[in-house]
């Protein structure tokens, strides 16, 4: 491991590139932790070209979960994958309860983690700051997500360049739906930070302006397809691109479009194609009467 001229190491910053998937938990109807789909799940993943998997992200149900149970998930996760790096989701409006994990991922040797600002705290300059502080402090590397509608902190260039000076910040998942922020964000700090989309329908934006790569959802669902569409995005092959985005963008729309929460979604998705995804926690619900027969009819006329 060697250090660039502001103190941070490179490797994470090489290594943390590509098709990032935040995994869904899976479930059982009981709400349990189903373990053997867990294994399953982060297996398949692994092998579908995915170059790093966040368990308990906001689409693996966090906010459901209880420390002990994430931390059991993170066990799960190291010890049934090796051959990519495996991240932990460990966002918590307790900076105690975030560090909690933090380090129990550190002990149980993942490779990095997932960190929000505090959702509904709100917090002061003086207190973000602190409170990622507090967390980068454990000693894992750490990626920033920046989703200002579920925490109404918006992570801009400006805070970017505060909190990376701390060297275990070496990445940040963009999520603002702001092309503009993203281009100023890759051009501003992309040589410092790996810069991530954090929907696979803004990837090609970001593959223009030079970003690190794309952390998504869509590899539940369709496994190598997100990969795939990364790849002919490099290469320039914008006849494959169309065929891949319009599976995507065909997904996102349903995901989002009003009806359920978008994590339901996918799981219903996987479900549809036998994938183990598992059930939704509540307060989330499963689908009811005819909404699985529009979303396994599109399903099933996605090309792969």
């Amino acid at each position: 491991m060697h250090e660039n001229g502001s103190g941070k190491s490179d490797v994470a910053r090489i290594d943390w590139s590509g098709v990032f998937v935040v995994s869904v938990t899976p479930f059982g109807q009981d709400g349990c932790l189903d373990e053997p789909a867990t294994r399953s799940l982060v297996e398949l993943l692994a092998s579908e070209g995915v170059t790093g998997i966040i368990l308990a992200g906001s689409t693996g149900e966090w906010f459901t979960m209880s420390n002990e149970e994430r931390i059991e998930l993170f066990r799960i996760g190291r010890d049934q994958v090796r051959s990519v790096p495996v991240l932990a989701g460990i966002s918590a409006i307790a900076t105690g309860d975030a560090v909690e994990l933090a380090s129990a991922a550190r002990d149980l040797g993942l490779d990095g983690a997932l960190l929000l600002p505090p959702p509904y705290v709100l917090p002061t300059d003086r207190e973000l700051e602190r409170y990622v502080s507090a967390i980068a402090e454990v000693g894992l590397p750490i990626m920033l997500y920046n989703n200002p509608g579920r925490t109404g902190i918006n992570l801009d260039l400006r805070w970017l360049k505060k909190l990376s000076r701390h060297p275990e910040i070496v990445a940040v998942k963009e999520s603002t739906k702001d092309i503009h922020q993203l281009g100023a964000t890759i051009r501003g700090i992309g040589d410092e930070l790996a810069v991530f989309t954090g929907m696979e329908t803004y990837v090609g934006a970001l593959v223009e302006r030079g970003g690190a790569g794309v952390v998504g959802m869509a590899p539940n669902v369709f496994g190598r397809l997100p990969a795939d569409l990364y790849t002919a995005l490099n290469l320039g092959d914008m006849q494959e691109v169309r065929r891949l985005q319009e599976a995507i963008d065909g997904l996102y729309a349903r995901m989002y479009g009003g009806m359920h929460n978008p994590y339901v979604v996918l799981k219903e998705a996987m479900r549809a194609l036998g994938r183990p995804g598992g059930f939704p926690r509540p307060p989330l619900l499963p689908f009811e009467g005819r909404e699985r027969d529009e979303l396994a009819s599109f399903l099933a006329g996605v090309q792969r």
